[in-house]
């Protein structure tokens, strides 16, 4: 008789979890990117990138729990609900309180999983804090951006931020302007690409410290070879 193997089967709803976590990160990343002025989205393209990568973490999470780590999904519902609770201020937030249900309906289904109980909650401790931490080192610096637009030509012009903002306040008027230039703006921050670097190590770190953290102690019953 061939004996069957432990090993926790991944049920469809995460399956589905983790497409829905993709598809929204997805969303964020390109929100962020239509909602910018043409001057923020010349130096944000890795930043915007980096963002939709912060909150595709918690579906890769996810996708590295299918593979006998239960505990992965768990990080990976509470790291979704770390995040919708931080980005609040938008309401977009509240869509990824979806996916992180699901992750925990899941991993509830998948039971226990195989790897030590003080190893499982390491994995859950480490993946929700460095997930966090790749969230908020996008903002860690204030990296205003400046611009003023020419409506007849269409044309963007970059200007220097040390001249018009400082601290929380931002001083320009039309004299600033280059000629022509009638429409002008500050942003607040930006995400530069040493921000969006810091985030993406954080974010390949997290991936390898959970995924040894979380794996199995027991191994799976491997089949009885058959004798002839």
């Amino acid at each position: 008789m061939v004996p069957s193997r432990e090993r926790p089967s991944a049920p469809r709803i995460a399956v589905v979890a983790i497409a829905v976590s993709f598809a929204f990160a997805i969303a964020v990343g390109v929100l962020r990117t239509v909602n910018a002025e043409p001057a923020e989205r010349a130096v944000e393209v890795a930043g915007n990138v980096a963002f939709a990568a912060v909150f595709a973490l918690p579906g890769l999470l996810a996708l590295l729990g299918l593979r006998r780590r239960p505990s992965l999904l768990v990080a990976a519902g509470v790291l979704d609900l770390v995040l919708a609770f931080a980005t609040l201020i938008t309401l977009i937030g509240l869509a990824f309180v979806v996916p992180a249900t699901m992750f925990f309906t899941a991993a509830g289904r998948m039971g226990t999983g195989t790897a030590r109980p003080w190893r499982s909650t390491a994995a859950v401790l480490v993946g929700v804090v460095l997930g966090a931490s790749a969230f908020f080192v996008l903002f860690a610096n204030e990296d205003p951006v400046c611009w003023a637009t020419n409506p007849a030509t269409g044309e963007t012009f970059r200007l220097d931020p040390a001249r018009f903002v400082h601290g929380s306040s931002i001083s320009m008027d039309s004299r600033d302007l280059p000629a022509g230039a009638t429409g002008s703006g500050c942003s607040s921050d930006s995400i530069s690409s040493r921000e969006a670097l810091a985030a993406a190590g954080i974010i390949v770190a997290t991936l390898g410290a959970v995924w040894m953290l979380a794996a199995p102690t027991v191994p799976s019953t491997a089949p009885a070879a058959s004798r002839g």
